[in-house]
C-alpha cells in the first residue's frame, strides 16, 4: 500500500517538473521567431522612411523637414528616457533598503510621473509640429498612424527587413 501511494507520488512530482520545464521553454523559445520578429518599433523610435511609406506626396522640402525634427526630437526623449532610468534605479534602492523611507519612495514617483507628463507633452508637440507641414490629405494618413506600431504591437522587422506594410527601414 505504502509502495503505490509512493509510486503515485513519484509519478505527479516527475508530472508537474516536466510541465514546469516545458512552460520555461516555451516561454523562453516564443520570443516572435519569424517574420515581424521582436518588438515593434515605435512612431518615434523608427526611421521616418518606415513612416513616410504611409503618406503619399510627400516633398523633399517635407521629408527634410520631418527629419529635422525627429532628430532634435529623439534628442529630447533620450533625456527623458535616460532620466526616467535613474529614477528607476534609485526607486528600487529605495524599495529594496533595510527600512523603507515611504516619503522618498513617493516624492520619486511623483518625479516619474511628472517627467512622464512631460514627455508625453513633448511627444505630442512634435506630432503637432509634423502636422503643420502637412496638407489636408497627408494629415489624414499621418493621423490614421497614431496608436501603431508602438511597442508591442508587432510591427518589427522581418526576416526580409521590411515592416508589415513592405516600406524597408534603414
Amino acid at each position: 500500500m505504502k509502495t503505490s501511494k509512493f509510486n503515485v507520488l513519484v509519478i505527479m512530482i516527475a508530472t508537474l517538473l516536466m510541465s514546469f520545464s516545458y512552460q520555461a521553454n516555451a516561454q523562453r523559445n516564443g520570443r516572435g521567431q519569424g517574420q515581424g520578429q521582436g518588438q515593434g518599433q515605435g512612431l518615434y523610435q523608427q526611421n521616418y522612411q518606415g513612416m513616410q511609406c504611409n503618406i503619399p506626396n510627400l516633398t523633399q522640402d517635407q521629408q527634410l523637414k520631418i527629419e529635422k525634427m525627429r532628430t532634435a526630437n529623439m534628442k529630447e526623449m533620450l533625456q527623458f528616457r535616460n532620466t526616467m532610468a535613474e529614477k528607476r534605479a534609485h526607486l528600487n534602492i529605495l524599495r529594496t533598503a533595510d527600512k523603507a523611507d515611504m516619503n522618498a519612495i513617493n516624492k520619486t514617483i511623483d518625479e516619474m510621473g511628472a517627467n512622464r507628463t512631460k514627455m508625453m507633452k513633448k511627444r505630442e508637440a512634435h506630432r503637432q509640429d509634423v502636422r503643420l507641414i502637412l496638407t489636408d490629405e497627408q494629415k489624414v494618413y499621418f493621423d490614421s498612424r497614431r496608436g501603431r506600431g508602438f511597442k508591442g504591437q508587432g510591427n518589427g522587422m522581418g526576416m526580409n527587413g521590411q515592416g508589415r506594410n513592405g516600406c524597408r527601414r534603414f
